[in-house]
């Protein structure tokens, strides 16, 4: 086959197969005969080796896409394809038609599963799939990282579990209930190490892609989606320099004002002094567009959407196989 692709894709059956419309079966010889053919490279360096010297070819299917031909080889000593050999073909070309149209289905069915799974690793919040047993059919890159600092989730041998065992307790109660039609639930995963607990958000998942990602295993699946405020911060100053052109220090007093803190508050967090503080708010509403802490709370809320764009690299997922 390497043979083949690299020095004869263009060999003389070929050239004559791709002439032919769909469901016509034609043979070898009726195109160029043994002898003819015996005098190139291709037979000498693909056929003769195998003892192939007559094909009968079959033109399945023709789409933009896709030019799908069929040929079938016997031996020099069987001799040429005759036409009552070509008619009983016919039976069967309708049946490898459809079997190719159907493989077409199932990729394009892959390939919008991949870029779902692709938009959710994207997301700034953590995205985990889970089936009945807590098995993990899908995390995101975010909830990955989230469960590499091993504080608030570990994810191990493919099953999540939360640090302190109440909550994990209560986590797998969320995911059993919304798999079984309830609700879902929320719950905060604290832990000693942090100034801020990381909610999760248990919903159920119906449609397409949980029934291909919980085909392996438990029917049903739930999605639990992980918001951590830490993260969140360093997600959104990125944002905000990129969407409202503010400097990192801006970008930074936003998060705090909308967190609720006071300038004094703020200014004490950034090592400033309350009036430069003030300076900087002013500039932020001005880029942005209000001048209500409420109003730019809501801005900010609707730019932690999403990771910020980076330079295209592997798709990192964890899909249960």
């Amino acid at each position: 086959m390497p043979t083949l692709n690299a020095r004869h894709l263009n060999n003389v059956w070929r050239r004559h197969m791709v002439t032919l419309p769909v469901g016509s079966p034609a043979t070898s010889d009726s195109f160029v005969s043994l002898d003819q053919v015996r005098h190139t490279d291709f037979y000498g360096e693909i056929l003769e080796p195998w003892d192939i010297g007559h094909g009968a070819f079959f033109v399945i299917d023709d789409t933009p896409k896709f030019h799908v031909l069929l040929n079938i080889c016997r031996s020099t000593t069987r001799g040429p394809f005759t036409s009552t050999e070509l008619e009983a073909s016919q039976e069967l070309l309708p049946h490898l038609r459809r079997a190719m149209q159907l493989r077409l289905l199932l990729e394009r069915s892959r390939e919008q599963e991949k870029l779902a799974l692709e938009a959710l690793d994207q997301l700034a919040a953590g995205v985990l799939i889970l089936d009945s047993q807590a098995r993990v059919l899908f995390a995101n890159m975010v909830a990955q990282e989230i469960a590499a600092a091993r504080d608030v989730l570990v994810l191990t041998d493919r099953t999540v579990r939360c640090r302190q065992r109440e909550q994990s307790d209560v986590l797998r109660r969320l995911v059993g209930s919304a798999i079984a039609g309830g609700p879902g639930g929320s719950l905060l995963l604290s832990a000693p190490s942090r100034r801020l607990p990381v909610s999760a958000f248990v919903t159920p998942l119906v449609g397409t892609l949980a029934m291909s990602l919980a085909a392996q295993g438990p029917q049903g699946a739930a999605a639990v989606f992980l918001s951590d405020p830490e993260r969140q911060a360093v997600t959104l100053t990125e944002h905000l320099q990129a969407l409202y052109k503010l400097s990192p220090t801006e970008a930074r007093v936003a998060w705090l004002i909308v967190r609720s803190q006071s300038i004094s508050d703020a200014a004490k967090s950034l090592g400033l002094a309350p009036e430069t503080v003030r300076t900087h708010l002013k500039h932020i509403y001005a880029k942005t567009g209000v001048n209500r802490q409420s109003a730019l709370a809501y801005l900010l809320g609707a730019a932690a959407v999403a990771r910020v764009p980076q330079a295209p690299s592997p798709v990192r997922v964890m899909v249960l196989s």
